[in-house]
């Protein structure tokens, strides 16, 4: 039983951690150990360790190898273990798959619907399944369908599996805005936006839509309203760097209203980058283009984890534009691939005929 013993000091040591990335270490020496001894509880519990960990990162690494082996094993025990343990967890893992343009929409449509069947067997509501099917549709591009399924959702009772209200706002507030309807954005998140409730990104991650949305309809004061929202909220939010994409966005910002902050943002934030999720490095990259066109050569401070570092620090800006254009333009490609329609390659182009 010494491993046990060891699996503990290890989880103790995680906790004392702030950084995912250490956390995930430890919980891999764990999940060894538990393995090695052909331990599937302490390797159940641990791999979601694993993936509540990683969450907060901009990639999903080692959460898919650990939630596959999750349903093997569950699925293969199912009288040892609780299937309402890891639904949860189902719901990021569809998210993740979203964004990986190397899987496929049938590989994901699948896995919703594996994910609906789970939910229903272990009587819960499916509103968190149309949560997720108004997910996919936003990322499409498809904002009638994704309005389908928010109101099919809102038919649905909550219960112990559905997203909390914050969350849900969240996407109410994104389909306006993406519609245009920015009063009624403002109006149906207010609690939100005014943080009479709150969740882990929100209302961070609603802030910075509205500063990309305001933004692009050239609302600039009322984007820097949301900015500084942003801006005070990201202090509190320095470990989780699942939020690039985001961060990307308040870089874009300030692009135009504050170039010298811009800089500020991407020496502090662009390491965040490395090695996300394709959608995220999609976003991010799009994001940064327009504050490195212009200029040719400058001092950066950056770290030596990002492919371009230089040990001098002074860096050709046209060679970082050329690195994130052809990033951009890549994954436009392999996403409007997967997808069957040109809605990345469209904000790509969007971007670059305006530089």
């Amino acid at each position: 039983m010494n491993y046990i013993l060891q699996i503990q000091k290890l989880l103790i040591k995680r906790d004392m951690l702030s950084s995912p990335s250490d956390r995930i270490a430890l919980l891999k020496q764990a999940i060894n150990l538990a393995d090695a001894h052909n331990d599937v509880e302490w390797g159940f519990d641990l791999r979601l360790f694993l993936i509540l960990d990683e969450k907060d990162t901009p990639h999903c690494d080692e959460s898919f190898p650990a939630f596959t082996w999750i349903l093997d094993t569950f699925d293969k025990h199912p009288d040892t273990f609780d299937e309402s343990d890891f639904l949860w967890e189902y719901k990021w893992m569809i998210g993740s798959a979203r964004r990986n343009c190397s899987i496929s929409l049938n590989q994901v449509e699948a896995i919703t619907e594996d994910y609906k069947m789970r939910l229903e067997r272990n009587g819960f509501s499916l509103r968190p399944y149309y949560t997720v099917k108004a997910h996919l549709a936003m990322f499409l591009n498809n904002l009638d369908e994704a309005r389908k399924y928010i109101d099919l959702r809102n038919q649905q009772i909550k219960d112990d599996m559905a997203n909390c209200r914050a969350c849900e706002l969240d996407d109410d507030v994104e389909l306006e805005l993406r519609l245009g309807n920015f009063d009624k954005a403002l109006a149906v998140g207010n609690d939100m936006l005014t943080k009479k409730i709150t969740c882990g990104h929100m209302p961070f991650s609603a802030y910075c839509g509205c500063v990309k949305y305001f933004r692009q309809a050239g609302n600039m004061e009322k984007a820097y309203e949301y900015f500084l929202k942003a801006e005070e909220d990201l202090n509190n939010l320095e470990n989780d760097t699942s939020l690039i994409a985001e961060v990307g966005e308040l870089v874009r910002f300030l692009t135009d209203y504050d170039k010298d902050k811009a800089w500020t943002f991407f020496e502090q934030y662009v390491h965040w980058n490395v090695n996300s999720d394709n959608y995220f490095d999609f976003l991010f990259s799009l994001s940064v283009l327009p504050l490195l066109k212009g200029e040719t050569v400058r001092t950066l401070d950056v770290k030596p984890s990002l492919a371009w570092y230089r040990t001098d620090n002074i860096y050709n800006l046209q060679e970082i534009y050329d690195y994130y254009s052809d990033r951009a333009k890549d994954l436009a490609e392999k996403f409007d691939k997967r997808n069957g329609n040109s809605f990345f390659s469209e904000q790509f182009l969007e971007v670059v005929k305006q530089l």
